[in-house]
């Protein structure tokens, strides 16, 4: 019988793709969830054997919500490591141009493991935090961000 694994979605985010380079069978049944404390209780609930979540950063380091959520919450035990190299996109709806942007959305993981290049192409674009990369897809579909930071890969599906 698969592993069901929950995961920190929607789909199209980096955790997704971890799911996909570790286990792609699991991709079928796998579980967006709206957040890591959401993918770590969907275990501990038995909604599913295992979650995906992030851990560490090489830019910022530590993932606090994993690691908050892994100390204060019931006990749940760490199965392997993955190694994902990220590599981020600046989308945005087709015929917008660079100038165009004036907010970059994108999940406050990504912004200063991009904080460089944003500073030197967009200097003046206000940052919009979003849950996910995948949700600030959803807020740059809606009009909220004209730009958005995401998955290299992910724009055409998004």
């Amino acid at each position: 019988m698969p592993v069901r694994y929950a995961y920190l979605g929607p789909e199209g985010t980096f955790t997704e793709a971890a799911l996909a380079e570790f286990d792609p069978s699991a991709l079928t049944d796998a579980m967006p969830c709206a957040s890591i404390p959401a993918a770590l209780d969907a275990v501990r609930g038995g909604a599913a054997e295992r979650a995906i979540v992030p851990i560490e950063s090489s830019v910022e380091g530590a993932v606090t919500a994993t690691l908050d959520e892994l100390a204060a919450g019931p006990d749940l035990a760490i199965q392997a490591e993955l190694l994902l190299p990220v590599t981020f996109a600046l989308l945005g709806r087709e015929g917008t141009g660079l100038a165009d942007i004036k907010t970059v959305g994108g999940h406050p993981q990504a912004q200063p493991q991009c904080r460089r290049w944003l500073a030197r192409h967009l200097p003046d674009a206000e940052w919009r935090p979003a849950s996910s990369n995948a949700e600030a897809a959803r807020l740059a579909a809606d009009g909220i961000a004209a730009g958005r930071i995401g998955r290299h890969g992910a724009g055409k599906r998004q």
